[in-house]
């Protein structure tokens, strides 16, 4: 209860073994050598479901040791017992339809680090009404993308700005190939077995690589992206409630049309124009933004707004699909949260709109880092009609 081990299987023999410990909250005794067996509770109720736990043998063994039992107090253990049982009642409440396959990456930006384990993304799912499905392919573990230990990560918060282009495009390189090997290896063939029928995306690592990893996720998925908020330290969206920001795309640089555009995404701050890398500046530039509030690190506080974000994406993509035909790249500045970053790379079709050049905020300058699909001599129609827009191109 305390760990959530499985308590139905040895980890070293794959057998079906019962692993389970009955563990008293009040001991069984009123013996002074019975744990917390000086509590008041009638004798006669102490092998009651209601004070029982079922624990591993490690954890059981911890809760009764004599120096633990000021941690592990009789209050202590019957809230954690509450709680435990509260979840469990929620989670068989919901249906099969309600299951979802967590996706996890884990990377660090700038040399940062957070904690994204699978208990945190559990809680998350939870809170949106739907149980983390485990397959057994997965080892109970969900599908987890661990980019920490990719060759160049921890240099990449410290490149300078003559290493910084040509560096960070290795490390990308690799980073992609990290994240290829697990969508194709662990998540295509559940997708293919129809064992994933819906998706829970957590992501942290650099922009560019959530990007990325939104592009390579099935679109015929129904997917969920979570985020970290600072306010709560929580990466379950809060309870939708109040404004829904709305984006528009548009043009504000009328360059000449080409094989090549420019689109700065301002939705947790604002690119502003000096800033674009010179060799881009004369391009015809387009500019994602809120219609409704302030570009800033809250504009996404609920689902919605995320939706709303993604949807402007896909409208504004197949819009130049239909009336930019001779656009062959589109080079992207994002200052956007993380969740964005993967709404990005899912609303790009890598087979049907303009490769995408994700740029990146290095040594105090935008240099191009990876390569989002590729650039097609002739590109053909979409995957769906998508509505049109009123953003003109």
């Amino acid at each position: 209860m305390l760990c959530n081990a499985y308590l139905l299987e040895g980890a070293m023999s794959g057998r079906t073994l019962p692993l389970g410990e009955v563990a008293h909250i009040v001991g069984q005794s009123t013996d002074r050598r019975s744990p917390r067996g000086g509590d008041p509770l009638d004798k006669a109720l102490r092998d009651r479901a209601d004070n029982l736990m079922l624990l591993c043998a490690q954890q059981h063994m911890e809760i009764d040791a004599k120096a633990a039992l000021d941690v592990f107090t009789v209050e202590w253990l019957r809230r954690v017992k509450q709680e435990h049982e509260d979840r469990v009642r929620h989670l068989t409440s919901l249906g099969p339809e309600r299951a979802t396959t967590v996706v996890r990456m884990v990377g660090s930006v700038h040399g940062n680090a957070v904690e994204l384990a699978r208990e945190t993304a559990a809680d998350a799912v939870t809170a949106s009404h739907r149980f983390p499905l485990y397959l057994e392919s997965y080892n109970r573990h969900g599908v987890e993308i661990d980019l920490r230990h990719t060759p160049g990560e921890q240099a990449a918060s410290v490149w300078d700005a003559v290493s910084a282009a040509e560096a960070s495009r290795l490390y990308y390189r690799q980073a992609a190939k990290v994240i290829d090997g697990v969508v194709r290896d662990r998540l295509r063939p559940g997708i293919e077995r129809e064992s994933v029928q819906h998706m829970s995306v957590f992501g942290f690592a650099r922009l560019p690589l959530l990007v990325y990893l939104g592009s390579v996720l099935d679109d015929t998925v129904p997917t969920d992206i979570y985020q970290r908020h600072r306010h709560e330290q929580s990466w379950a969206w809060p309870v939708e409630s109040g404004l829904v920001t709305e984006f528009a795309a548009r043009p504000v640089h009328r360059g000449p049309h080409g094989h090549e555009a420019v689109v700065v995404v301002n939705v947790s701050g604002v690119i502003a124009p000096y800033e674009i890398p010179q060799e881009l500046s004369a391009l015809r530039r387009y500019e994602v933004s809120p219609v409704n509030a302030q570009a800033g690190p809250d504009v996404l506080r609920c689902r919605a707004s995320l939706r709303q974000l993604e949807e402007t994406l896909r409208m504004f993509l197949a819009r130049l699909e239909r009336e930019a035909k001779s656009l062959r790249r589109l080079h992207v500045l994002p200052a956007v949260p993380l969740s964005a970053a993967v709404a990005l790379g899912r609303a790009h079709h890598p087979q049907v709109h303009p490769q995408m050049v994700i740029y990146e905020r290095l040594a105090g300058r935008y240099v191009s880092t990876l390569e989002v699909g590729q650039v097609r001599a002739d590109r053909g129609m979409g995957r769906a009609a998508y509505p049109s827009s009123d953003a003109e191109v």
